[in-house]
């Protein structure tokens, strides 16, 4: 059994956002529309290339337009130059596995760039670092050692470069266990950080009694 990064990611978030995007694996979200538009400006393709992508995948248009008037494509990504996108990556040791939004040269050095929506006033988000510390790690299994990486914030056109060290990696690790919690069938405890509840899609449901929203994804 494996987990994805995208979980992992989801869980540093609230481990309950990261049960429901398991249950209900066809809803998109804005990172999925903006990730299609940065790849299609980066290969140089232009909008409705990112658009015939999407559109593949799933249908709602509104949510991409939505995408599209707040992506901002700033010219400091051209100091990293692409090496390649959307690479599929898998450890059988750490039970992990995930795909690279993409893999940039910098001074003669490689290393993951990931996509973010917005930054925050100062350094990255923790469910960011947590990501970049899992492709690092699934990078080093596939023989590219590297302490360090890329997020680009689409909405804000911020580059941001972090460290990635031990106490990183190892809470990959932690967070590894407790998604493979969850597929055996353990509901989590929802997040106590009311904000982040507000902007839920799922904050109907996560209200209602475990069993009750357990049964809405059967």
């Amino acid at each position: 059994m494996f987990v994805n990064v995208s979980e992992i990611s989801a869980y540093a978030i609230c481990p309950r956002l990261c049960y429901f995007r398991m249950q209900d694996k066809i809803k998109p979200t804005e990172l999925h529309a903006v990730r299609e538009i940065y790849l299609s400006k980066r290969k140089g393709f232009d909008e409705s290339w990112a658009f015939e992508r999407f559109s593949q995948m799933f249908s709602d248009d509104e949510l991409f337009e939505r995408a599209l008037n707040n992506f901002k494509f700033d010219s400091s990504l051209e100091l990293l130059k692409p090496i390649d996108w959307e690479i599929r990556l898998k450890s059988e040791k750490i039970k992990l596995r995930g795909v690279l939004d993409e893999l940039v040269e910098f001074k003669d050095k490689r290393f993951p760039l990931v996509l973010s929506l917005r930054c925050p006033k100062e350094g990255i988000w923790f469910r960011d670092r947590i990501k970049l510390a899992a492709f690092c790690m699934l990078l080093k299994s596939n023989g590219l050692n590297c302490d360090k990486g890329f997020i680009y914030h689409c909405f804000d056109g911020e580059l941001r470069v972090t460290d990635i060290g031990r106490k990183e990696r190892y809470y990959v690790l932690k967070l590894i266990e407790r998604v493979l919690r969850l597929k055996k069938g353990f509901v989590p405890e929802k997040t106590k950080n009311a904000k982040l509840c507000e902007k839920c899609d799922y904050r109907d449901v996560c209200d209602s009694k475990p069993s009750t929203f357990a049964s809405k994804f059967l």
